[in-house]
């Protein structure tokens, strides 16, 4: 879920909240690749640091655990909530690494178009004929089993004339 500015300025402390701030939409994309790198690796120490406080303060209120502090926490709701908007931070930038490698692998407008044509013109090659003089063409190719037109050993003739014969009176 996405927080306000305003939880979340109350959530992370000075330095994290501007790194949160640069994972914003339409700041990351101006980010370098070496920057957008450093980020990740900043945000991702910093998540797993509260992930482990977190942690921590959880085993401290169920007394698994001996108090860090001077007191026991009391619950971890605070140090959770910052993990997860850091969390989320985290995964616009891998995101946003993704998005550019995907960009970098994808082929150019232009070699697509070249490739098309290249194509078509392959396919243009194969329709020329080979010389200017036309061919046999098709020719009907008489079937030797076939019986001659009216005979009457061909199968179903006979009764076919018996019927218009009937038909005919």
């Amino acid at each position: 879920m996405s927080l306000s500015a305003k939880a979340l300025e109350r959530l992370l402390d000075k330095s994290e909240f501007d790194l949160v701030g640069r994972t914003r939409r339409g700041k990351l994309s101006g980010e370098s690749d070496d920057g957008l790198r450093d980020l990740g690796r900043t945000l991702r120490e910093k998540r797993d640091r509260a992930r482990d406080i977190a942690r921590q303060q959880r085993r401290e209120f169920r007394g698994k655990a001996p108090p860090q502090g001077s007191r026991p926490a009391s619950d971890n709701q605070g140090t959770k909530a910052k993990a997860d908007a850091l969390t989320v931070a985290l995964k616009r930038v891998g995101a946003e690494q993704t998005r550019r490698a995907e960009k970098l692998r994808a082929p150019s407008q232009r070699s697509l178009a070249r490739k098309a044509l290249a194509l078509k013109q392959r396919e243009r090659a194969l329709e020329r004929p080979k010389s200017r003089t036309a061919g046999k063409g098709m020719r009907p190719v008489e079937n030797p089993k076939a019986a001659k037109s009216g005979a009457l050993k061909d199968a179903g003739a006979r009764p076919a004339m018996m019927r218009a014969k009937i038909a005919r009176q």
